[in-house]
């Protein structure tokens, strides 16, 4: 066997151990464009300089074009929100006054997250708020536009209606259920 085997051999082995150690798809694309030389090379006869001239535009033709999309397929998951994050877009109301100089709260699932205006501004206590980012261990938040307390207040009064059961002795009772048919 001659010697570029050996080479060819080697450059897939480390290639696909860096890989491994990595996982950042780069030089798996090497590995893959070596297999063709080292193919070439056992069956001897083929020049060196072409030999590497193909594992040249063949590692190259995959990282180019290949790679973004093998990222897409393998990585798609990689984004989605979790823990914290996922509270950036969601709505809340606002447990103290939020202002330039004093930190707000809002409560999230039993746990009291300090919450800070956006843009400095005053935000009343009972306003809904929504989650623009996360800064350290603070929730920044702006007022949700349109929605007052009254209006709030109004629309969670106006889900609530009685509805009158009856025990078996015969004696009614009024109880609160939520109407959800508005939502």
């Amino acid at each position: 066997m001659e010697t570029m085997f050996w080479v060819w051999l080697a450059v897939i082995a480390i290639s696909l151990i860096i890989e491994i150690v990595t996982f950042d798809l780069v030089s798996v694309w090497f590995a893959i464009g070596a297999i063709v030389p080292f193919i070439l090379s056992a069956i001897g006869g083929i020049w060196i300089e072409l030999q590497i001239a193909i594992f040249i535009i063949i590692s190259s033709m995959l990282l180019i074009f290949v790679r973004k999309y093998a990222q897409k397929l393998l990585f798609k998951n990689m984004n989605t929100k979790t823990n914290a994050n996922s509270l950036v877009g969601k709505q809340f109301r606002l447990l103290e006054d939020t202002d330039f100089e004093h930190l707000g709260s809002v409560k999230v699932n039993d746990v009291t997250w300090t919450a800070a205006s956006e843009d400095g501004g005053k935000i009343d206590k009972g306003s809904l708020v929504e989650v623009v980012k996360i800064d350290g261990n603070k929730l920044m938040v702006k007022k949700v536009e349109g929605v007052t307390v009254e209006t709030q207040n109004n629309k969670v009064e106006a889900n609530i209606q009685p509805e009158i059961e009856e025990k078996q002795d015969g004696e009614q009772v009024t109880t609160q259920t939520e109407d959800k048919q508005g939502e």
